[in-house]
């Protein structure tokens, strides 16, 4: 059931029941909803359903379409939203579930099979009770012990879960928990893993397996729905009619911490394979119970880690607002960072931590005036002595983020030199930090052909040469690192503020 409620205008208070979709509002006796509103458009609105989305289009009105306050001309709408046409403030209410499973979907190939109308495994119901999801409830257990008295099952747990706890990522950890699941579901056809994101209301899928053939994941709207309200899980039993040649029993169990949903595992078992037994079950669901925790936490870790990156991009597009000059020299740098971290052959952790230092080497800009920052012409001895503190700056700067004292070397020490002609502390050879060496020579790098107006633009092969010429400013390994990714094409000067064509021939001695 839907209906619009008219919140404000000629028609305040009526509530319109929405049936037979599309539905048009407008002024026109022809319209399925009409309004007295002057204002409005003879068809002014459509809205429509797709699936479980309702979708509003605007008709070409005079007076346009606006929702929740922006102006539209297609747009979904969900529970809630209010659409303002004319002088008319119209409040849309639905009874279908806000619970959405994410476009990646598609991405998994996974089909929401009631919206699609497939017949066969979809919904079987009970008898008498044709609207009613058919569950068969899954117990809940508390310990492994009341799980089974096998003990390669409890052992098989135990060892998942040290794996998860080693897990870098929720990608990973996910890929952990459902390549175990033939040892508890020995005929299982294909898994899922959907993380539940309380914020947007969505599932969104992480991870997938199949055990024999690939085919189709079918997800049931209702059954996720069904387990994400009750945190129970669900069987969904086969068709028995023959209509279908996508005959399977599905198994959908929440996992739960702490009272909290975590995520969501679908498993799929053709039909030919016979009914999920209860111990598979009680099985799964202690796995399940072990393994909240983990994903929990990486799920957290990874949502902390876009909070943090949402920081720092934001520090940085503050710098490039001030300094014209820096628009993209930070990404850029971050970019050729990476291409060092490459041939270097670091490991994820240390490159995601590079990765941040080189985001954030200027940083400390921000607290130098403008009228340096933006001088047209060569900086005289107090403005460079000026403009030599924003590593300093920058250093304090990011001090109080977490974990800072193990990026924070790229920010402060990226203006070191190798033979310790640099600044702030005039650091000589690996007496400067790692990440300083890195940044220090991609920052060089992107000035050269990103530079300033009184200085001009270098050619990428030039400033190589360049480099070959100042290499006792650099630490020689990281420098050979360097030349090796632009010759092998993997630092590319495509994202500098000229368009550049990528190196095509190596150049130099120092290279090898």
């Amino acid at each position: 059931m839907s209906l619009l409620i008219v919140e404000r205008g000629p028609s305040q208070g009526h509530r319109i029941p929405l049936t037979d979709f599309p539905v048009t509002v407008g002024r026109d006796p022809t319209c399925q909803v009409v309004l007295p509103d002057d204002e409005i458009s003879r068809q002014h609105i459509r809205i429509k359903k797709r699936g479980r989305l309702f979708i509003l289009e605007d008709l070409g009105s005079k007076n346009g379409t606006f929702l929740n306050g922006d102006k539209i001309h297609n747009a979904v709408i969900n529970n809630g939203d209010k659409i303002l046409v004319g002088g008319t403030e119209l409040r849309f209410l639905t009874a279908a579930s806000d619970i959405q499973v994410a476009n990646e979907i598609m991405n998994f190939n996974m089909l929401i099979s009631d919206d699609l109308g497939l017949q066969g495994p979809i919904e079987l119901t009970e008898e008498g009770h044709p609207d009613r999801l058919p569950a068969e409830r899954v117990r809940h257990l508390s310990a492994v012990n009341h799980a089974s008295d096998d003990q390669r099952i409890i052992k098989q747990i135990f060892e998942v879960q040290g794996n998860l706890l080693v897990a870098q990522t929720l990608e990973e950890a996910a890929a952990i928990l459902l390549k175990s699941i033939p040892t508890f579901l020995k005929k299982a056809s294909r898994a899922a893993f959907l993380l539940w994101s309380q914020s947007t209301r969505q599932l969104i899928p992480i991870s997938t397996k199949h055990f024999g053939k690939k085919s189709s994941f079918l997800l049931s709207q209702r059954a996720l729905e069904d387990v994400l309200s009750r945190k129970q899980g669900v069987i969904l039993r086969a068709s028995t009619n023959g209509k279908s040649g996508e005959e399977r029993e599905r198994l959908i169990m929440p996992m739960i911490h702490n009272g909290d949903m975590v995520a969501v595992l679908h498993i799929e078992q053709d039909h030919a394979e016979g009914p999920i037994a209860q111990d598979s079950i009680d099985h799964l669901h202690v796995l399940l119970l072990r393994s909240g925790p983990s994903l929990e936490s990486l799920s957290l870790r990874q949502e902390l880690d876009a909070w943090m990156m949402g920081m720092i991009e934001t520090m940085v597009a503050t710098i490039e607002a001030k300094d014209t000059y820096t628009h993209g020299h930070s990404e850029r740098v971050c970019r050729y960072s990476m291409a060092v971290a490459e041939e270097l052959k670091l490991d994820r952790e240390v490159k995601k931590l590079l990765m941040i230092s080189s985001l954030c080497h200027d940083i400390g800009k921000i607290g130098v005036p403008d009228a340096i920052l933006k001088k047209a012409s060569l900086l005289s001895a107090e403005e460079y002595n000026e403009m030599r503190m924003h590593p300093t700056i920058g250093a304090d700067i990011i001090s109080h983020m977490p974990n800072a004292q193990r990026f924070v070397s790229g920010v402060k020490h990226h203006h070191e030199k190798w033979d310790g002609t640099g600044y702030p502390d005039g650091l000589k050879g690996e007496e400067i930090p790692f990440f300083g060496r890195i940044v220090g020579l991609a920052d060089v790098f992107d000035a050269m052909i990103s530079g300033r107006s009184y200085s001009g633009f270098i050619d990428p092969s030039d400033a190589m040469s360049r480099l070959e010429e100042e290499a006792d400013l650099f630490d020689p390994e990281i420098l050979k690192a360097f030349f090796r990714a632009y010759d092998n094409g993997i630092l590319t000067p495509k994202t500098s503020t000229q368009s550049k064509e990528p190196p095509s021939k190596k150049r130099g001695s120092r290279r090898s």
